[in-house]
């Protein structure tokens, strides 16, 4: 992939694809500890583990834009093989991504890379990232697609430099078209969302705590909210006000939508 020049700004993406582009481009990168693009090539058996599970992987060298790696099994589960996102770097995605969702994601994506790189580099591996977007298959069929991402290596001068990424098919999940972004410490067991305002522009909105992340986790997994209290020696009334305050944080209506919408993000 060739640098992106203000001259040959393809008008048809977005202005947060290119802005993004540039921020990564503009890095002095110093070397890397491992050379990801033959390091599952070494390993048959965990390569093979990767491609025949549920869920996409791959590894995004951000110093290029190109993808050091991707399983076989996105032919499966997004409808393209792996030579075109092998061949056209991270740009193959603007092709793929449904018209609608297309700016909202890379909006998002710039939202988050934003916050990242207001953290120390010895932080930035703590945090997951997560966002959702349709992409149209050959043919026209719909899918919405699961992004998780966290920063897999950064260079000796603390740049990030991969990324690694697993993309999977919750159209069963999640049928509402909001489009909002997660960041998971996994250090500190919280999460922050970014959603739209009526600025246009996306920032953290909400956040939810480490107890409140336990709370849902066991309100997925079926516990009542007296079992929950009788589990963290909570009382009751505290159980169902964090329940409350959940709901209003993630904008769900009943419990059944809050696990949805965290199952569906990612979160648990």
């Amino acid at each position: 992939m060739q640098p992106f020049t203000d001259n040959t700004v393809n008008k048809t993406y977005p202005k947060e694809f290119y802005d993004l582009i540039k921020v990564w481009q503009s890095k002095a990168y110093g070397s890397v500890p491992v050379d990801y693009s033959q390091s599952f090539q070494n390993n048959p058996e965990f390569l093979a583990v990767l491609n025949h599970s549920p869920c996409v992987t791959s590894i995004l060298d951000l110093r290029t834009q190109q993808f050091a790696f991707i399983s076989s099994n996105v032919k499966e589960i997004l409808g393209y093989g792996s030579c075109h996102f092998m061949e056209e770097g991270i740009t193959f995605y603007n092709t793929i991504v449904h018209p609608q969702d297309l700016q909202i994601t890379w909006k998002l994506r710039k939202a988050i890379w934003d916050f990242i790189l207001t953290l120390p580099p010895s932080e930035q591996a703590q945090y997951k990232f997560n966002y959702d977007y349709r992409i149209l298959k050959p043919g026209g069929k719909e899918v919405r697609v699961l992004a998780q991402n966290s920063v897999l290596q950064s260079d000796c001068k603390g740049n990030i430099t991969h990324i690694l990424g697993m993309y999977s098919d919750i159209s069963h999940w999640k049928k509402s078209e909001q489009q909002v972004a997660s960041l998971i410490s996994t250090a500190h067991d919280t999460c922050l969302f970014f959603s739209q305002e009526d600025n246009d522009k996306f920032h953290p909105q909400s956040s939810l705590s480490k107890r409140e992340i336990e709370i849902v986790k066991m309100l997925a997994e079926g516990y009542s909210s007296k079992l929950i209290a009788d589990k963290l020696f909570i009382s009751f009334h505290t159980v169902n006000t964090h329940r409350q305050n959940i709901m209003e944080k993630t904008k769900t209506k009943n419990t059944g939508g809050l696990v949805q919408f965290v199952v569906s993000h990612g979160l648990i």
